[in-house]
């Protein structure tokens, strides 16, 4: 995905400001993996699982156990992601954690943040079955991180230049800060900021 496209999207839902762009442009390539991913991996090891949930550690543990895994084994899907989002987010069926997983520049998660960015959208091309993989297409993964910035009035902090508080809204705490706070240099470089 080209930077020039994502900030062309950014002006047309009026988000204009050089350092607000910056700030967005620093938290999505961070999200994404430098724009190349817009699923959230299925792939976690035990130890990793455990370290990311850690409120879900006695659980992956006792599946670990149960499994008679190591580790730095694969923790198995969907059963991961049902255990680790079901029954919160507006998850309510059996795999809505496995299938409201992340997806998009800022991984958008859960049951109900599809159904908001879904009716936000108002489209009738787009429902609660077929916009996750709305969100894995370049003009879906950048429009769906848009609503997310937008609904959660992330660009007031952006405008105050909080890496910090712009990190806790879009990852819910402080994972990565160091990348993100280089970014956040890299691309106050590039526009002048």
């Amino acid at each position: 995905m080209r930077i020039d496209k994502v900030i062309a999207e950014l002006k047309l839902y009026e988000i204009t400001n050089p350092l607000e762009i910056a700030h967005f442009l620093a938290q999505a390539d961070h999200e994404s993996m430098g724009f190349t991913k817009f699923s959230e991996g299925e792939k976690y090891r035990y130890t990793r699982a455990k370290a990311i949930w850690a409120n879900r550690r006695e659980i992956i543990e006792k599946k670990r156990l149960d499994n008679k895994a190591l580790d730095f084994d694969f923790c198995p899907q969907p059963w991961l992601f049902n255990t680790v989002y079901g029954n919160r987010m507006g998850n309510i069926e059996d795999d809505d954690g496995y299938n409201f997983r992340g997806a998009g520049i800022f991984q958008l998660t859960g049951r109900s943040n599809y159904q908001a960015f879904v009716n936000w959208l108002d489209d009738s091309n787009y429902n609660i079955d077929n916009i996750r993989d709305y969100c894995l297409t370049d003009d879906g993964a950048i429009i769906s991180a848009i609503w997310f910035w937008k609904s959660n009035n992330i660009g007031a902090l952006a405008l105050k230049d909080d890496g910090i508080g712009v990190t806790r809204k879009i990852n819910g705490g402080t994972v990565g800060i160091n990348e993100r706070l280089e970014n956040l240099y890299k691309y106050k470089i590039l526009l002048g900021v």
